[in-house]
């Protein structure tokens, strides 16, 4: 009797320990599913960058006196974690030139380093002419919602005319300004540049860094032939 006494508490304990590994494994599985959700719904997108992307579509609908009619669709989308403020958003529509002829061979060396465009029989005529500038500041005032949540896109039509006589083709350039919600609002103002309206931050973002850091911009560009097809 004295044998069974002394082995009866030693397998109490085994299986009370047993027992308390598998509740402890078990509570810890459920704090590590409430953090990884928390996280997900709630840390990660705090600590994630704002990113949209800018889309446009261009066409043509309509010739009256030899204009073209153009309908550019242009979509934001946030694709980010974090909900975004859309704060400025500009086009500029260029017309184009294109001066064809040449040699019918590229050069045989680059000019330099950056940018090079060359083509074999032809060549942008001159640096081309603003036919449309158009921008929009959110404050609120514009009747668009400055706000856009993780998946959440926003699309903007617009109808502008060009002369095929006079150009070859379009460019069509959009900026888009923004940050993440959470931030504080940086304050922007239009302002042409080389003839091009842009949005520009009403600080001086040398003299005060820290009230631009939080700011972000996509540029997209659409070239659209005026060619009848």
């Amino acid at each position: 009797m004295g044998q069974d006494n002394g082995h009866k508490p030693a397998r109490f304990s085994a299986e009370t320990l047993n027992n308390l590994v598998q509740t402890v494994a078990i509570i810890g599985a459920g704090a590590w599913g409430v953090y990884t959700f928390i996280y997900e719904a709630r840390i990660a997108p705090g600590l994630a960058p704002p990113s949209v992307s800018v889309t446009s579509a261009l066409e043509r609908v309509g010739r009256k006196d030899g204009l073209v009619a153009i309908r550019s669709t242009v979509t934001r989308r946030n694709v980010g974690q974090a909900e975004v403020r859309v704060l400025g958003l500009t086009y500029n529509v260029i017309g184009v030139r294109v001066r064809f002829g040449g040699t019918g061979a590229l050069p045989a060396e680059l000019p330099g380093p950056g940018s090079v465009a060359q083509a074999r029989d032809y060549a942008e005529a001159d640096g081309g002419d603003v036919l449309l500038r158009h921008g929009v500041l959110f404050d609120g005032a514009s009747g668009d919602p400055s706000g856009l949540n993780p998946g959440e896109a926003v699309s903007r039509d617009l109808v502008f005319y060009a002369d095929p006589s006079r150009y070859d083709s379009i460019r069509f350039l959009v900026a888009l300004s923004y940050e993440k919600m959470s931030e504080p609002t940086v304050p922007l103002v239009l302002e042409l540049r080389d003839g091009r309206i842009a949005a520009v931050p009403a600080v001086n973002c040398r003299e005060q860094p820290s009230r631009c850091e939080s700011l972000a911009t996509t540029d997209f560009g659409t070239e659209f032939s005026l060619w009848t097809p």
